[in-house]
């Protein structure tokens, strides 16, 4: 992540709801910009999820827990893009139906009257995963969620809160993608030649 888009991220850290950013931080867990894939291992993984409140301590997870959470996460991103505007990703959110098949939920009361969606399997890395969907509830429920997006940057696909008024960001930062867009298309057009952002 560049000083100005680290910047941002910092400081939507100090508006985002805890449920979004729950979803955010783990949509953001490759950088495609730098080829930083923090999901990297099945030890990656739990420790991610250990780290984020989504199991109790680290617990051994395996290649296919990784694939789920892999599919998990690029599906919820053509979401994310989805809300900025792009079309999504067909074959991205075909995957995540596929990895939601195979995290089983339940509809769980609490003490007040709210529920939430709480995981029914016994295997700690698919509940872990499955945590995610309450987190993607509660964003809904809040409003927030549509406000979850992924840059228009073919290269950058951050995903970020958009503070906009009207909802209209397009960009993780305009300082960063979204004036590399821009110049990208002027030069483009002054060249005469289809522009090819990213």
């Amino acid at each position: 992540m560049g000083a100005q888009t680290d910047l941002a991220f910092q400081q939507e850290n100090a508006v985002i709801p805890p449920a979004l950013r729950l979803v955010r931080d783990f949509v953001n867990t490759v950088e495609f910009q730098v080829d930083d894939e923090r999901l990297g291992s099945p030890d990656e993984l739990s420790a991610w999820l250990a780290e984020h409140g989504l199991t109790e301590s680290p617990v051994p997870a395996t290649r296919e827990h990784l694939d789920i959470a892999r599919r998990l996460r690029e599906g919820l991103r053509g979401v994310l893009e989805s809300h900025a505007g792009h079309l999504p990703d067909a074959a991205a959110i075909r995957r995540l139906n596929d990895a939601l098949a195979e995290l089983p939920v339940r509809v769980s009361f609490g003490a007040s009257e709210s529920f939430g969606l709480a995981p029914a399997t016994q295997d700690p890395i698919r509940g872990g995963l499955g945590r995610m969907l309450d987190a993607v509830r509660q964003a809904s429920e809040d409003g927030s969620w549509v406000r979850l997006k992924a840059c228009a940057r073919p290269s950058c696909r951050w995903a970020y809160y958009d503070h906009s008024r009207n909802r209209s960001g397009r960009w993780c930062t305009m300082a960063g993608c979204g004036n590399a867009v821009k110049m990208q298309k002027a030069y483009a057009s002054r060249k005469g030649r289809p522009d090819a952002a990213g």
